[in-house]
């Protein structure tokens, strides 16, 4: 069992818009929901991250998809999935040279 569809229509997605953010055909998605295809381990790592959940969330293991994710934590993580190549790569800019800053002001203080 899985959470696949469960997680693909809270975000207002297609089979077809999560094969192509995934780099996959939409028949593989289906076949994932209805188990008809065995998810390999790096599968499960990517929807994972994909979704912002647990793999024990997604193997429906457990109830709760992220312990340490807050509602504001999760909004942010799905606006920065649904930015374009080139906004994810400013992003990705300002928050190294915050995480820099902030390591040198731990290191210094």
């Amino acid at each position: 069992m899985n959470r696949i569809r469960d997680l693909r229509v809270q975000r207002k997605m297609s089979q077809a818009e999560l094969g192509k953010a995934l780099g996959c055909i939409s028949a593989t998605i289906s076949k994932w929901e209805l188990e008809q295809r065995q998810l390999e381990p790096n599968t499960i790592n990517t929807l994972c991250d994909f979704f912002g959940v647990t793999a024990d969330y997604l193997l429906c293991r457990s109830n709760t998809p992220n312990p340490a994710v807050t509602e504001e934590d999760a909004a942010l993580l799905r606006a920065y999935h649904a930015a374009s190549l080139r906004d994810k790569a400013l992003i990705d800019q300002i928050l190294q040279a915050y995480a820099e800053e902030t390591d040198t002001g731990k290191s210094a203080g």
